[in-house]
């Protein structure tokens, strides 16, 4: 658990402890150093390891490291609280966004929290005193200092020692009596996915509040200036992703908009075309809400990741696939107009009458139509139709004859 804590790593606690349970594993180790986060993905954290059939050992590492804020929650919360020399724990007072809380609500959130924090000290025999201190008056705690206020049974310089210094011990509480025995022990990795990186660095809160605004400033730019849709299309998966980065939308939610957004702005380019730019939007869109929803890290003994021979070829056969069909779209607006007064454009008719610059009559398209010329043209002669004109409607035509290169033989 390195970093800022976010729904995503709540989910990476969630499905290691799945994969704790199903693997029958003797207990889990969760390496902790971060600054705090979210109190929702926390309290999710928590509720997750209070509830877990396994014992969860927390270790504060490498020296220097800290478990501040949420993370003295998370260390809280464990069955056995280990932390190296020259680590910290505490100052867990509530925060705001973007700053501190204030009234009302300041001491609702500090006593909720207060209470949370003495309830899982009470839980594993630590002193509720240190709980309350690190959230009320935000106190912070080396490892020596933290090992001598009981908050922390075990101070070691790495897992090894860990390991060691484990070996035999007892939790001895009222919900669960465990004997730890780490000879020989198997060590299972579980590193964060990808994905799950890759979520986890969008879900940080000053990334997260950077993409909420170009997420509002996206959509109030496409509702202001109607257009191809990019801005609205970009907007919402900024907003989505800001949302779910802040706990407001779940991950499932979060995900399934993202995917719904996509296949609108595909739909919407079919029906409008955009120049490729809706279809790039919603591929982009499709892809991330792929992310959110599907994490092959959740797979135990099936797919236990995304095979990029099939995927990758598959998302760049479709980006291919609609920026030939913009290309397409692209030719046919810049071409002539085959429908309505300018498509008389380049059209070949007969003069019906003498053609002056004042007027005359011509006979294109199988109507009569008035005409002006720059010069004069005499009744009978071949014309071609230069500009349509309009207020009022008239052809500015021209003559021509046989052997110009615009000359039709099928004229008449």
């Amino acid at each position: 658990m390195e970093g800022v804590i976010t729904p995503i790593k709540a989910r990476y606690v969630h499905q290691a402890l799945e994969l704790a349970r199903e693997q029958n594993a003797a207990f889990l180790l969760m390496s902790l150093d971060t600054p705090g986060g979210l109190v929702t993905s926390m309290q999710s954290i928590v509720s997750d390891i209070t509830n877990s059939p396994i014992p969860v050992v927390g270790f504060v590492e490498p020296p220097t490291a800290q478990a501040t804020s949420a993370g003295a929650f998370l260390l809280l919360s464990t069955d056995v609280a280990a932390m190296a020399p020259g680590t910290q724990v505490g100052a867990a007072h509530p925060v705001g966004a973007d700053k501190n809380l204030e009234g009302a609500m300041a001491e609702k959130a500090t006593n909720s929290l207060v209470s949370l924090a003495k309830s899982l000290a009470a839980r594993h025999g630590r002193p509720e005193s240190y709980a309350e201190s690190i959230v009320r008056q935000s106190t912070s705690f080396t490892a020596e200092e933290a090992k001598k206020a009981g908050a922390v049974e075990i101070i070691v310089p790495n897992q090894t020692a860990l390991f060691d210094a484990l070996e035999g011990y007892v939790i001895d509480a009222p919900d669960r009596k465990f004997v730890f025995s780490t000879r020989g022990a198997v060590v299972i990795e579980r590193p964060m996915s990808w994905s799950n990186r890759l979520l986890d660095i969008i879900a940080n809160p000053t990334l997260a509040s950077i993409l909420l605004s170009l997420g509002v400033l996206g959509i109030l730019y496409e509702l202001s200036s109607p257009g191809i849709g990019l801005a609205g299309i970009v907007g919402t998966i900024c907003l989505v992703l800001a949302l779910v980065a802040l706990s407001t939308l779940p991950l499932k939610l979060g995900g399934f908009v993202l995917l719904l957004a996509g296949f609108v702005a595909i739909a919407v380019e079919v029906k409008s075309p955009a120049h490729g730019a809706l279809a790039l939007g919603g591929v982009v869109s499709l892809v991330l809400g792929a992310l959110v929803l599907v994490d092959e890290a959740g797979y135990f003994g099936g797919v236990q990741k995304l095979e990029f021979r099939i995927f990758i070829p598959f998302v760049l056969t479709i980006t291919a696939a609609f920026l030939l069909f913009a290309r397409i779209a692209s030719k046919a607006l810049m071409a002539p107009a085959q429908t309505g007064l300018h498509a008389l454009t380049g059209t070949q008719g007969v003069a019906r009458t003498g053609i002056s610059p004042e007027g005359g009559m011509v006979f294109i398209a199988g109507a009569r139509w008035q005409a002006i010329a720059q010069g004069l043209i005499a009744a009978g002669s071949h014309v071609i139709v230069d500009e349509v004109l309009s207020h009022p409607t008239r052809l500015r035509v021209r003559a021509i004859e046989k052997g110009d290169p615009a000359w039709k033989d099928d004229q008449s």
